[in-house]
């Protein structure tokens, strides 16, 4: 019986990651104000009943999202504190559905932006105090990223922006 719950278990996670990659496109060309749950489901190919199965809602679906986004981000960030700077930045500068969220939905962003107090923002809080060594480069640098969701950087000022504050005095 174990081979049938791992299959089981392969298939929900194909199926999650579809409805997840499904609500990441939805965002980044409409906005998340003009998200819905059976526009997930149709164009991740996934019924509509799977969705609720992993999802009770629309904001577990944005939830579980930025989660994976994040966790992503954790596993891909070099070691190197600059690399890992320009690296975050240019990820958070090029993302489509934060670009979509700055044209469809800024004050949603904003707000999102707002809520230290999630465990997500102790995660990442976390990171970047282990990554840096400080944490008031922590803060920094955090402060300069979430500026970039807003406002995003090229690839150029990314690396002289993220280079400058790894060699700043603080």
């Amino acid at each position: 019986m174990p081979h049938l719950y791992a299959l089981q278990g392969a298939v929900a996670s194909r199926s999650e990651a579809a409805l997840l990659t499904a609500t990441k496109e939805i965002i980044a060309t409409q906005g998340i104000k003009n998200l819905a749950m059976i526009d997930i489901a149709d164009l991740s190919q996934v019924s509509r009943a799977t969705l609720y199965n992993h999802f009770r809602d629309k904001d577990a679906v944005l939830y579980s999202l930025l989660s994976r986004e994040v966790i992503y981000l954790f596993k891909n960030a070099p070691k190197n504190p600059a690399e890992l700077l320009e690296y975050f930045s240019c990820a958070i500068s090029s993302d489509a559905a934060l670009a979509g969220m700055r044209s469809h939905d800024p004050a949603i962003l904003t707000k999102m932006l707002l809520r230290s107090e999630d465990k997500i923002w102790h995660a990442i809080d976390a990171f970047f105090v282990t990554a840096l060594g400080s944490e008031v480069k922590a803060a920094i640098a955090i402060s300069w990223l979430i500026g970039q969701v807003l406002q995003p950087l090229t690839p150029e000022q990314s690396r002289a922006q993220g280079a400058q504050l790894i060699h700043a005095n603080l």
